[in-house]
């Protein structure tokens, strides 16, 4: 099997960091980011709340980039004598990590490396924070089944991953019939223009700026999740703030389908969070960055709450969980209760029942009231 390297269930939570390792011919160079220097700060610090979001992650960007800017969530922490940050992370892999090290409360993160977090750290599933599509790329059309033999490059435990594997073996292939290669979502795009890599998997915004930079074609889309989720501790002994956290992701969502111009100024914060990030320019236009998120952003209104199908045998994430289990990437006997248990759906209806006491329509964003 030519797959690097092997991955032992037990260490799924490290898969993000053990092959996320630089590759050193792609360009650019894996940053290192200042962002989880923060977060080891942070989780240290007295009264401080930290919630791992990633910038480079369309539309959920859209959303945490809004939330990072509520002024009503940051006054209702400061009167429990809490700040609340956002350390920005490239991927969910990454968000697990610094959350099973203790380094975050919670974080937002795609179906895989929930699923993940669920198995490995028993992290309370409060809120659906994203329904969008993993694109796989190539430098001309392929099927999927030309794939075979070929080098994809993808980040490691991230939904991309998933939605790799689970398109391969609709097509009748596995992990052993391609060369699976890890690296940075950044710089994907670059290392399949310079011929690195024949392919490669990864969500919005990275294969738009494929398209745009390089011309490149999406061969295949993928529908995948993401969520928001905290640690069972922070869950248990903070539930009113995890309320006004998932209030706080209601009220950017109805601040956004309000106007087109609040639409606009969520992508400009997201452009600003991004390059914050990268340390470069954002690539897409806003008209560009606004018809990405266009799909999610139709659906927002039902968005944060756990959909009903998610706990069902046969729904989105009980497949997931089997098909991961199957290749080797959880437990072989994996109960779906064990991940069925981590959703907690109640937590968005609590919110959406008392839309006064939650302010999920009163809006305060960078000054403006």
């Amino acid at each position: 099997m030519r797959y690097a390297p092997s991955l032992h269930w037990g260490l799924l939570w490290l898969v993000g960091l053990l092959l996320s390792a630089p590759n050193l011919a792609a360009e650019p160079a894996p940053m290192s980011s200042p962002s989880q220097a923060e977060t080891s700060l942070a989780s240290e610090a007295h009264g401080v709340v930290t919630i791992g979001v990633q910038p480079l992650w369309l539309p959920n960007s859209l959303v945490t980039a809004v939330m990072q800017r509520d002024t009503l969530l940051r006054q209702s922490f400061l009167r429990k004598g809490v700040q609340i940050r956002f350390p920005a992370f490239l991927k969910g892999a990454d968000v697990n990590r610094a959350l099973h090290e203790g380094k975050l409360d919670g974080g937002f993160a795609g179906d895989m490396p929930t699923i993940t977090a669920c198995v490995s750290d028993q992290v309370h599933v409060v809120s659906l924070a994203d329904l969008h599509f993993v694109s796989i790329v190539a430098r001309t059309p392929l099927t999927i089944s030309q794939l075979r033999g070929r080098r994809i490059g993808y980040a490691p435990g991230s939904n991309a991953h998933y939605a790799i594997l689970a398109t391969l073996a609709a097509a009748q292939l596995s992990a052993a019939d391609v060369t699976l290669l890890p690296m940075p979502v950044h710089a994907l795009p670059k290392a399949l223009e310079l011929g690195r890599i024949d392919a490669f998997g990864a969500w919005e915004p990275t294969p738009a700026i494929a398209e745009k930079m390089y011309k490149h074609k999406i061969i295949h889309r993928f529908l995948s999740s993401g969520y928001l989720y905290f640690t069972p501790a922070f869950a248990k002994q903070h539930a009113d703030w995890v309320h006004w956290l998932v209030a706080a992701q209601i009220r950017a969502l109805n601040w956004m389908m309000q106007e087109d111009d609040h639409r606009l100024q969520a992508i400009l914060w997201m452009e600003r969070d991004a390059e914050q990030l990268e340390g470069r320019e954002f690539v897409l236009t806003h008209e560009e960055s606004k018809r990405v998120a266009q799909y999610s952003i139709r659906r927002m209104r039902d968005m944060p709450l756990i959909p009903e199908e998610d706990f069902a045998i046969g729904g989105r994430l009980e497949r997931a969980s089997r098909f991961l289990s199957t290749i080797g990437l959880l437990p072989a006997e994996l109960p779906w209760s064990s991940v069925r248990d981590c959703l907690h759906r109640e937590i968005g209806l609590n919110v959406l029942s008392d839309p006064q006491h939650y302010q999920i329509n009163t809006f305060s964003y960078g000054g403006q009231e």
